[in-house]
């Protein structure tokens, strides 16, 4: 029962912690704010690799084809949270914050000997900033917060030896609001204020192959691929003149006004003996094509070319000294990687780019089979061909992984 309680805590303690902000960057001040990549637990480590993974010990929710490598009498139960402390800089100006969050809630089941599914809750992207401009005769200070989550349901399949396929729906829900105060030295200040309110699906595919040799050696080529759409949901603003207690709101449909775009993934790896493995994924996204209304600079109609095309390199790497015998130490995994990332964000005419290294290490437990994964990251964020804001972001994320056989029953007391 202990493992009943255990999974109960760890539901409770996500459900509260979920709505926490998870970012503070000025950046994530335009567009849908900052992205997420579904990479979790071990992934963090690794640079944030994930299409051409699958262990049977970890969940991949990069690539929903990765399921179906799961043992079957295995049930998979993931949490992870992060702490993050961003150093901001602008000129001579420098800031220090803090920011931390529940990151996910995943499980992963079988649905038979070929087949496994999965469901949880994901960050799909976060808004979280808060400063104030000098501007003649007053002040001006701008604040956001919110994100749109995601609560999935995939399922994979193997239909022959080395290949799987697999899927995941999605729901978009969550509220982005960001507000701009205009304060003057003399008179009354005036509030403009924005609500993005998503409320839709999306869709995401996944495909693996993998070529194993001499029992030692497996490449493994993964594929992923998630169409563009319109976002549904409504749109609020709302102008506030503080003299005169009067309020203009405006409740508009997001349909026609807002767009995601399509997602084009693509991976490797290589595993020795089941202790080395090394990967490589790049991501491609069409953001230049997307609709968006950027009411803050006082669009009315939607508009493409606001963002850039989104691109993301990423190599990472783990290692695991023994798989029997041997110290406890000699069972920990280690893990590395390194990223670039060309954001979807165009700042004043601006690319925004982002380099990042990471590591971490993977803690079994005493079954040998739960891990606690522990990654830093450190990411670097500025503006080019004009440099703009610089951010430092260092982060700290944990992760527990229950790895239990709950569709195992015995035969003998």
């Amino acid at each position: 029962m202990l493992k009943y309680k255990i999974l109960f805590i760890c539901l409770s303690i996500g459900l509260v912690a979920f709505a926490q902000n998870g970012t503070s960057s000025p950046y994530s001040r335009f567009g849908y704010g900052i992205l997420g990549d579904n990479a979790i637990g071990a992934q963090r480590a690794m640079g944030g690799v994930g299409y051409a993974l699958h262990n049977n010990r970890q969940i991949n929710v990069m690539n929903p084809a990765s399921y179906a490598s799961m043992d079957s009498l295995t049930f998979l139960f993931d949490i992870g949270l992060t702490y993050q402390n961003t150093i901001t800089r602008e000129g001579s100006l420098k800031e220090n914050s803090q920011s931390g969050s529940l990151d996910y809630i995943v499980m992963q089941f079988p649905l038979g000997r070929y087949m496994a599914g999965s469901v949880g809750l994901l960050p799909y992207s976060n808004v979280g900033y808060s400063f104030i401009n000098s501007i003649d005769n007053g002040s001006d200070s701008r604040s956001g917060d919110g994100n749109i989550s995601q609560a999935y349901v995939g399922v994979s399949g193997r239909p022959f030896k080395g290949f799987s396929i697999g899927a995941n729906i999605s729901y978009l829900f969550g509220n982005l609001t960001n507000t701009s105060t205009g304060i003057p030295n003399d008179g009354s200040s005036g509030m403009f204020e924005t609500m993005l309110k998503v409320r839709d699906y999306h869709l995401s595919f996944g495909a693996q192959y993998a070529i194993e040799w001499n029992k030692k050696h497996t490449i493994t080529l993964g594929a992923v691929y998630s169409p563009g759409k319109a976002l549904l949901g409504a749109y609020t603003s709302t102008y506030d003149v503080s003299s005169n207690t009067t309020i203009d709101a405006d409740t508009l449909k997001m349909k026609n006004n807002y767009s995601l775009a399509s997602t084009y993934g693509g991976g490797i790896s290589y595993n020795y003996d089941k202790r080395l493995t090394i990967a490589a994924d790049v991501t491609y996204q069409n953001w230049a094509d997307a609709k968006f209304t950027n009411l803050l600079a006082g669009q009315s109609q939607p508009s493409k070319g606001q963002f850039n095309n989104r691109l993301k390199i990423a190599l990472g790497a783990e290692f695991r000294p023994k798989n029997m015998g041997g110290n406890y130490f000699e069972h920990v995994n280690y893990r590395a990687g390194i990223f670039y990332n060309r954001s979807y964000l165009k700042i004043n005419g601006n690319d925004m780019d982002e380099i990042g290294a990471t590591c971490g290490f993977g803690f079994p437990l005493a079954t040998d089979k739960s891990v606690v994964n522990v990654s830093f990251e450190y990411i670097n964020r500025q503006c080019t061909p004009v440099k703009l804001i610089t951010e430092d972001h260092f982060r700290i994320s944990v992760s527990l992984t229950f790895n239990e056989m709950w569709f195992w029953q015995r035969k003998f007391e």
